[in-house]
């Protein structure tokens, strides 16, 4: 995009910058497809299971289609794996120190409108994860809900979210925090008309 002409989208600043290093989606059905043949199960197993189509998930793996959010968990929690692990790109060697320069964080963009995730920390394969999450205004995952193992802590960094813990309800608005056990069943929603930005950390690493 010309740097230099007026903007002609809604995207923020960020989505826009050149620099930003956003996992193409080809290279992304190239990351499911390894984990489907790395689990032995056929296109139709994994759609089977998934609850995903087989002609969507056809799509993914060409490199043809972009998921969305809850399709993603749907296909991880199929095969056994994080979110996290669809990030692609190269782990660092690791190091006493891991810095992560802003323009050159690990992205998902995602098929929802302003849907953004980013690995803050340098991989999740150490004691500490980190993502930095932009969620569309209206967006839910309330019919699949995140569980997996170990504690998280939620910051709203900007707009304000839902969290529903089993069944407890959390309205969070700029600069509240959540921490809970990950382990129980767990969802967010934007229930406002513009984008809302959290931080999520987690220990261990399972997002």
């Amino acid at each position: 995009m010309d740097e230099t002409a007026p903007a002609q989208s809604t995207a923020t600043d960020e989505e826009n910058d050149p620099q930003s290093e956003a996992l193409p989606t080809s290279q992304l059905g190239q990351i499911v497809r390894i984990h489907r043949v790395a689990s032995g199960l056929s296109l139709n197993a994994l759609a089977s299971a998934s609850g995903v189509s087989a002609g969507l998930l056809s799509q993914i793996e060409r490199g043809n289609g972009n998921p969305s959010y809850n399709t993603l968990i749907k296909l991880a929690h199929a095969l056994g794996v994080r979110v996290g692990d669809f990030f692609g790109g190269q782990d660092p060697e690791p190091k006493l120190a891991g810095l992560v320069r802003a323009d050159s964080r690990r992205r998902l963009l995602l098929s929802e409108h302003d849907m953004v995730y980013e690995l803050i920390t340098p991989s999740m394969n150490g004691k500490l994860g980190m993502i930095r999450a932009q969620i569309a205004a209206g967006w839910s995952n309330e019919t699949v809900p995140f569980q997996h193992e170990g504690e998280e802590c939620i910051v709203v960094v900007e707009g304000a979210l839902v969290i529903v813990v089993g069944s407890d309800r959390y309205e969070l608005a700029l600069g509240d925090a959540l921490t809970y056990d990950a382990s129980v069943p767990h969802w967010y929603a934007n229930v406002t008309d513009e984008p809302a930005v959290l931080l999520g950390a987690m220990t261990p690493p399972s997002f």
